[in-house]
């Protein structure tokens, strides 16, 4: 199974107004036509006209802009003749000239058909004002060539753009042209551009530009970007599954069945035979000692009992500990990764929280906690505080390691879950309150009911 890197995340566009635009490939405004004014059809030159006190009086719009440009190239605009050809024959006036390209759009309209298609045929004005194709008598409509304003910010500083009902290739394009920050330049060549040098290392980051030097750099490049237009990186995540999500959320520290303390407190493998067999050195050494009792291999007499050939692993096998050790050292943990493309999520230097979440089986109370969290890659390690006293409540922790970082400017992330991470065991026995209140006896018996 093979995961790509959406180019969706790899433009500054929100991902709302992604839904209503796509980027396509980028392209340098002017094209074949070239980039020099008036080489262009969507060129054009804008005379605005104010008068004497700043106020807009009209904007007149020079199609033809080969007739203004003289020999050597320079403008030759005589504001008066044009002025008089649109009714201004005399007064003070303020005169504005603006050199513009059409990049998307049109001040034009278009016909289109029942499927939204431009139409370019001949076609008859009914007496009523309907327009038909002149050979079949489909109806036709007219539609501005344009885009319209779909949302303005509160602002008033940015304005967010659509498009018509139109199906049209060109229109699309120049649609998407507009979301370019920048004028690009191309290689002239429609081979590979770009070599790697060791395209089988992971880590490789030199690449050789041009097939057979093609590719000529100058000076004016200098300072830019160089950007390789879809290129993705591809992880093979072939061997994840519902048992394998890619991770492996194990204990740190000092490992399992180690002493922690205080005094002989220990955090233990826990649970992981399905028989009603229960190991005391995996489960409930010095667990008991933890809570200032003796009653190890009790606990583990009430384990068999609860488990009565249900094939079910005490607290679903999770790491156990008592409730002294917990307020004191946490839960530590080791993150793994099992696959080895996921190491490369490290290089995006993301940012770890984890959210605890554990249950009471007794009562069923519920106690949450979050933590700020270091991640360093595969072998990360680090301590999950347990800030509720559990010496009267026992609580089986699942846990949430969400893992979240930045993609150009887009924040991205995903979750690990771990269900039934560790289980911390209250007391023994409540000396204040009687031999007959016994809250470790009582979490241990619901064990099973996880």
């Amino acid at each position: 199974m093979a995961h790509f890197l959406s180019k969706k995340y790899k433009t500054k566009i929100s991902d709302t107004d992604y839904d209503i635009i796509s980027l396509g490939k980028k392209t340098t405004l002017g094209g074949e036509e070239g980039t020099e004014f008036g080489k262009s059809s969507g060129d054009y030159i804008e005379m605005n006209i104010f008068n004497t006190n700043g106020t807009l009086l009209d904007s007149i719009r020079l199609n033809e802009t080969n007739k203004y440009i003289g020999e050597s190239g320079e403008f030759k605009i005589n504001p008066g003749i044009i002025m008089r050809r649109n009714g201004y024959f005399s007064g003070d006036y303020e005169v504005e000239f603006n050199f513009l390209r059409e990049v998307a759009g049109s001040s034009e309209s278009v016909l289109v058909n029942q499927n939204n298609e431009i139409y370019t045929g001949e076609y008859d004005v009914l007496i009523d004002g309907s327009v038909v194709e002149r050979t079949t008598g489909k109806p036709l409509r007219e539609i501005d060539y344009k885009y319209y304003v779909h949302q303005i910010s509160n602002s008033k500083k940015e304005i967010r753009l659509a498009t018509l009902p139109i199906k049209n290739e060109q229109y699309k394009n120049q649609f998407n042209s507009l979301t370019e920050q920048k004028v690009v330049t191309y290689a002239n060549t429609t081979e590979d551009v770009v070599n790697f040098d060791n395209p089988n290392s992971n880590q490789s980051n030199q690449f050789t530009l041009g097939v057979n030097n093609s590719i000529q750099l100058d000076k004016g490049m200098i300072g830019g970007d160089f950007v390789i237009n879809d290129a993705f990186e591809i992880m093979d995540l072939t061997d994840l599954n519902r048992d394998n999500d890619g991770f492996q959320i194990t204990i740190g520290g000092k490992g399992a069945n180690r002493h922690y303390g205080p005094g002989d407190g220990y955090i233990n493998r826990g649970d992981q035979d399905p028989s009603n067999n229960i190991s005391k050195n995996d489960t409930f050494r010095k667990i008991a000692a933890d809570t200032d009792s003796g009653g190890d291999s009790t606990l583990v007499e009430l384990a068999k009992n609860a488990k009565q050939d249900s094939g079910l692993l005490l607290f679903d096998g999770a790491f156990i500990m008592g409730y002294k050790t917990a307020g004191v050292h946490g839960f530590p943990y080791q993150i793994n990764t099992t696959i080895s493309d996921l190491n490369k999520i490290d290089f995006l230097q993301p940012e770890l929280s984890v959210k605890l979440r554990g249950v009471d089986l007794v009562s069923g109370d519920v106690f949450e906690s979050e933590s700020k969290q270091k991640y360093n890659g595969s072998g990360t390690k680090g301590t999950l505080p347990i800030p509720t006293n559990h010496r009267l409540q026992g609580a089986l922790y699942s846990a949430e390691f969400n893992l979240s970082y930045d993609l150009n400017g887009i924040r991205r992330g995903f979750t690990i879950f771990r269900p039934n991470l560790f289980a911390v065991i209250p007391t023994y026995k409540d000396k204040e309150a009687g031999e007959s209140v016994r809250p470790g006896q009582e979490f241990v018996i619901q064990g099973i009911n996880f």
